[in-house]
């Protein structure tokens, strides 16, 4: 595997990627039309933030991209290609996310996670610091969890 940063001319690409990821855990496709501006990648987005894909087998497997802020970045984007969860991809870019912002001088990395996803970034170092509602028509009591990871120095 590889890290690389993301190329402008990969913004549908990686669009693409993200709606597939998103619809991996089962979300109606109506779900998925409504939220489509919001897991598109342009390619303002990859020129103007730190966007990194991981490759392997010569294909993308997964993405991030990080919104800067002074201490605190947010983890704009964070999607890995349904075949390749749980091979050790998600964890190997994450690690890269956070070198990437604490190298930029970050003191901590925010999420606003996917409920689906919460668990992933917990088990790697997230704490949990608060929840906004985010009902859908199957779930109403739906939220989506807010992260932070702490960058030591």
């Amino acid at each position: 595997m590889e890290i690389r940063r993301a190329g402008a001319s990969e913004a549908g690409e990686l669009s693409r990627l993200a709606i597939a990821a998103k619809a991996h855990w089962g979300y109606a496709q109506e779900l998925l039309r409504e939220w489509h501006a919001q897991l598109s990648i342009t390619r303002k987005d990859i020129r103007s933030r730190p966007t990194f894909v991981i490759t392997a087998h010569g294909s993308i497997a997964g993405f991030y991209s990080l919104e800067p802020g002074d201490e605190a970045w947010k983890l704009e984007h964070f999607w890995v290609r349904p075949r390749f969860i749980g091979r050790g991809v998600g964890t190997r870019l994450l690690r890269h996310a956070l070198q990437t912002a604490r190298a930029s001088g970050a003191t901590h990395v925010t999420v606003d996670a996917d409920p689906n996803a919460a668990a992933f970034y917990i088990r790697r170092g997230a704490m949990k610091v608060g929840e906004v509602p985010a009902p859908i028509p199957a779930e109403p009591g739906r939220v989506r969890p807010q992260l932070k990871f702490p960058l030591p120095a």
